[in-house]
């Protein structure tokens, strides 16, 4: 088997071990605490004490370090080309297993979504990795992705758990490209420099933001469009810091350029679609509800659905 194809194989299995995670993710903190920033031990905690939940993060962890090794024997593009395809293959997947129907509708935003992605990668270099850091546009790009977050988080109720997702999805990206930066630290002036640079603490931060974000989208909604939200969110996010903080090129040529401008907007407007099209159903029972009034809500929810 040649590297090529042990890579492509490599990142087939790891897109389904980390959708797989989430979505073990999703069943396992069903009955954990309310995962909140404002009490991160007792979130940690109750979320370690599912064991399906943590089945799933460490599938999710596997399918990260199979990520990283794909990545060594294929191209970036086709690594991550691979990768958002396995959304198509995970959303029917999973929505049958958990018993979440998708309306028309979804199912032509999820596959528009992972479509969009596979156009984003195409001819894709590897972002961030040639270009020079620029610490202005390096700040304020974090800090836009991180204002994004926080107004998605606040979003209105009905459609907040998919809100959550995209937060995450930011998040996750804002600390893609923080590393990015580390590593161009590295670079220039070696690890004890990067290590010292603000850069780590952003990385932090952000991701911590994105794991309960994201967490929470995942306890509280359905798990295909918020798992498809974040990753397009992330993946977005990470690809726009190449540009605008690396000068990375849109395109090596103009079809190219022309290819990735339409999969940016194909991307956004599924992802728009997508958002509060499943807001209005019934959500899942909030985990600080008593046993007796969550098994009552579960109940209704099952009953309107039939």
């Amino acid at each position: 088997m040649s590297s090529l194809v042990a890579g492509l194989v490599l990142a087939v299995v790891a897109s389904t071990a980390l959708n797989s995670g989430y979505v073990l993710q999703h069943v396992g903190s069903a009955d954990a605490p309310a995962v909140t920033p404002r009490r991160p031990i007792v979130t940690l905690r109750g979320l370690l004490s599912s064991r399906v939940w943590l089945l799933g993060g460490a599938i999710g962890m596997t399918g990260w370090g199979l990520h990283v090794i794909a990545l060594s024997h294929a191209p970036l593009s086709l690594v991550q080309a691979f990768v958002a395809g396995g959304l198509g293959l995970m959303a029917p997947i999973a929505s049958r297993a958990l018993g979440e129907r998708l309306a028309p509708l979804d199912r032509i935003a999820v596959a528009a979504v992972v479509v969009g992605l596979v156009l984003l990668c195409l001819g894709l270099g590897n972002p961030g990795v040639h270009g020079h850091v620029r610490p202005v546009r390096l700040g304020l790009f974090l800090a836009a992705s991180a204002a994004i977050a926080a107004g998605l988080a606040s979003a209105r109720a009905d459609w907040r758990p998919h809100a959550l997702g995209l937060a995450g999805g930011f998040l996750y990206g804002a600390a893609d490209v923080a590393i990015k930066g580390i590593t161009g630290v590295a670079h220039s002036h070696g690890i004890g420099a990067a290590l010292m640079s603000p850069w780590v603490v952003a990385a932090a931060l952000a991701t911590a933001g994105a794991f309960f974000s994201f967490q929470r989208g995942l306890q509280t909604g359905r798990a295909v469009p918020v798992i498809v939200l974040m990753t397009a969110a992330t993946t977005v996010d990470s690809i726009l810091g190449g540009f605008i903080v690396f000068g990375d090129p849109l395109g090596r040529t103009p079809a190219l350029s022309a290819v990735h401008l339409v999969a940016f907007g194909l991307v956004t407007l599924a992802a728009a679609a997508l958002a509060p099209a499943i807001g209005h159903r019934p959500a899942r029972p909030d985990p600080q509800t008593p046993p007796r009034e969550r098994r009552d809500a579960v109940a209704s929810v099952a009953a309107g659905s039939r």
